[in-house]
């Protein structure tokens, strides 16, 4: 969005809250840094806080947006996405670089009839030779922030915008804090892109207090088990699996990050497979959880997950277990609840129009927060899109 509207002549100034590289996957760090919160009894949200927010630490899964879903309110994505996807790679996965594990899980899937397949990824495949994809190949939003700056847009790093400012029923800039002290940033015209936690509780503290009432976070456990086979050192994570609208799940092979495996295999109760992490198979099982509970001012969720939500999650674990079965795992065991990619807690049809403002005329939502009901998928693309979109808008 930045990146277009600079194009197209307009004053761009990002303010992003992070700044510096990827910030690993030590969980005390995480927490300390606010890229990880409880968010329900025993769950935690992971998020990432840094310049190019969650595109630095996803697992590039190109899932193109329900477009009729927006469509029944009034904003068609069709040409936005045939836009992003003019200038991103997004084709399934090799399979010569599928590692043994993602295959044999995808042949276990479709020997029980399942729809397993490898998924869409935005890497550029051109890149990867040998088994392997190099950095460059992976897409992340550095590349259009670069492509913004470059267009004329500012990008200011460290900036925590706390409230926007208006006058006379206009929005006229924001309040942010900025190396400690507190600054104003007038403008024109304020977009909030702060994600599915932070805009709504700057929406709050501007005034707009039905923000946050409700969000979804697409909860999810891994489901593992060990198998004869070993895994490769740099497995390409989410290669193939499937969706079940009807159930309400996902199911993708899935590697996290060994610290991860030891926390979740301790809290499952087999401390036998500590050591096991090089022959351990990974299945993720990710649901489209009902939108509840509530995002404060201080940009706290919390929420509880109700019975459906925990059917939808045991039926995901019950075919993940047969899956890992039928590639030869003995025991399969299960990990805590954890959330992903908050969002749906400004919702377009009720705090936010077919043109993504919000409140005023000249305040636009364009994130998460506005996709309007329950999700369960990958928000990539439709996030791109939503972009896209806005900036259309805005420059016509």
């Amino acid at each position: 969005m930045a990146r277009d509207l600079a194009r197209s002549g307009a004053r761009v100034s990002i303010l992003e809250q992070g700044s510096g590289p990827p910030p690993g996957t030590n969980l005390l760090k995480l927490l300390r840094r606010k890229e990880a919160m409880q968010i329900a009894p025993g769950v935690v949200l992971l998020r990432s806080l840094r310049v190019g927010g969650g595109s630095v630490t996803f697992y590039h899964t190109a899932t193109p947006p329900p477009l009729a879903l927006f469509a029944r309110h009034g904003v068609d994505l069709s040409a936005p996405l045939e836009q992003v996807l003019s200038e991103l790679p997004h084709a399934p996965l090799r399979p010569d670089l599928m590692a043994p594990v993602a295959s044999r899980l995808m042949q276990a899937g479709q020997s029980l009839g399942l729809p397993w397949q490898p998924l869409p990824k935005m890497i550029d495949q051109s890149h990867c030779h040998d088994g392997s994809c190099p950095p460059e190949a992976f897409w992340s939003s550095h590349r259009l922030l670069q492509q913004a700056v470059k267009a004329g847009a500012h990008l200011h790093t460290g900036v925590q915008v706390l409230r926007v400012l208006f006058s006379q029923g206009r929005a006229v800039g924001v309040e942010a804090r900025s190396n400690g002290a507190l600054q104003t940033f007038p403008a024109g015209r304020v977009i909030l892109s702060a994600g599915g936690i932070a805009s709504p509780a700057i929406l709050q503290h501007s005034g707009v207090e039905q923000a946050g009432n409700g969000f979804f976070c697409d909860p999810l456990r891994i489901v593992m088990g060990h198998l004869p086979i070993a895994r490769a050192p740099q497995e390409i994570s989410m290669s193939a699996g499937y969706f079940d609208a009807d159930a309400g799940y996902m199911l993708s092979d899935i590697t996290i990050p060994g610290n991860f495996f030891r926390a979740f295999t301790w809290a499952a109760g087999r401390p036998d497979q500590l050591l096991s992490y090089g022959h351990t198979a990974m299945i993720m099982v990710k649901i489209r959880d009902d939108i509840d509970g509530r995002i404060d001012t201080h940009g706290r969720p919390w929420r509880r997950f109700g019975a459906a939500d925990r059917h939808r999650m045991q039926a995901g674990v019950t075919q993940a277990r047969a899956v890992l079965r039928a590639a030869g795992s003995g025991k399969p065991y299960v990990s805590p609840w954890v959330a992903a990619h908050p969002g749906g807690s400004v919702r377009l049809g009720e705090l936010v129009d077919e043109n993504l403002n919000c409140h005023s005329p000249n305040l636009h939502v364009c994130d998460a927060s506005v996709i309007p009901a329950a999700w369960g998928l990958p928000p990539t693309l439709t996030l791109l899109a939503l972009g896209a979109y806005l900036a259309r808008r805005i420059s016509q």
